[in-house]
């Protein structure tokens, strides 16, 4: 949009403030017997003067900001400007008086009554149209204040969810690593299957962090899960028991990256891999009435016999990340389940990927 299209409903927003006062004018002229037409040409030679000169008053407002101090340049400089108001305003009345009476033949009459009544009415409106001028000013200057708040808040936020997701990253290798680390000596074959899963791993982690993506479908964090749970398995053979329950619908919804992965990797290490027998974990989801509802449980032994099962560096991410992205409309709770166990559950807005596409 050009700049001449971004002032034409300004203008004419400007004109129109003019017409109620040529009404008056006219109203008042009719009013003592004036003939119509006359009338008519008299409320314009009032009127035209005031609105034109009341432009430069408007721009004057907008280049002269209020002092907050040493206020008498500021004064003085609207006194010359309300002088030279006063005066143009009245030569150019007297100038379209003029006009009129040439054209259609009238006598050059000015009553002297009228110069005081005009020079009263110039005040009043250099005065209302530099306040309006300075209200408007006031109004663009708070506008640009609460846009620059939010650009900073969305930067802030951006660089939140930058922060919190190169953290995040490490943390989940770390503990990758850590899991291959016994398995290399005992079993090197399937250590080096491991690393070859945690390779397709890894190049999901970095393009999440190279195209810094936020949410991806859960049918992709899925299927991330699937292949870590596939290097804890080799880890942990038998002892490690999943069960996946995610309806087609789901698959498609938005999820925050690693978000299920944070899940599952929880239970693992603080409900499976601390046990000699293992345990299970169970992966479910279901969508509707517009939420997606994610729910990783354990059979192991619950919150109070673990503090960190609801407190680790992962979990806390987690929470800080669905609160930045969803402001409020979405929740993780952690709680324990009744004779064993805990729950993570993920409740969030059921967005669609496809719909992003």
């Amino acid at each position: 949009m050009t700049e001449a299209r971004k002032t034409r409903p300004g203008r004419a927003l400007y004109l129109a403030a003019w017409l109620p006062f040529l009404t008056v004018y006219l109203a008042a002229f009719v009013a003592v017997g004036i003939p119509i037409g006359l009338a008519v040409r008299n409320a314009v030679a009032n009127v035209l003067p005031d609105a034109l000169f009341a432009t430069v008053v408007l721009r004057l407002s907008r280049r002269l900001p209020w002092p907050e101090r040493e206020r008498g340049r500021f004064f003085s400089l609207h006194a010359a400007a309300l002088f030279a108001f006063v005066a143009a305003s009245t030569a150019g009345w007297l100038a379209l008086v003029g006009i009129d009476s040439l054209i259609f033949g009238g006598a050059f009459r000015i009553q002297p009554r009228i110069i005081p009544f005009r020079v009263v009415n110039d005040l009043l409106i250099y005065g209302t149209v530099a306040a309006l001028g300075y209200a408007g000013r006031s109004a663009a200057a708070a506008r640009e204040q609460a846009a620059r708040a939010d650009r900073a808040e969305a930067l802030r936020a951006r660089a939140e969810l930058e922060t919190m997701r190169s953290q995040l990253q490490p943390h989940f290798i770390l503990n990758t690593l850590h899991a291959l680390l016994g398995l290399v000596h005992r079993d090197p074959a399937a250590a080096e299957e491991a690393l070859e899963t945690l390779g397709d791993l890894l190049r999901y982690s970095l393009r999440v962090q190279r195209e810094g993506i936020d949410e991806v479908a859960l049918r992709d964090e899925a299927a991330f899960v699937s292949s870590y749970l596939d290097v804890e398995k080799l880890r942990m053979g038998d002892r490690l028991k999943t069960r996946f329950d995610v309806p087609e619908d789901a698959l498609e919804s938005r999820v925050p990256t690693f978000s299920l992965q944070t899940l599952v990797e929880n239970a693992v290490r603080h409900a499976v891999a601390p046990r000699p027998d293992g345990g299970s974990i169970s992966i479910r989801a279901e969508r509707g009435q517009g939420r997606l509802r994610i729910v990783v449980e354990d059979d192991g032994p619950g919150i109070a016999a673990g503090a960190l099962h609801n407190g680790g560096l992962g979990l806390r991410l987690l929470r800080e990340r669905v609160a930045v992205l969803h402001a409020g409309a979405a929740r993780l709770d952690v709680t324990s389940v009744p004779g064993g166990g805990a729950r993570a559950v993920l409740d969030l807005p059921a967005e669609s990927a496809a719909a992003d596409a």
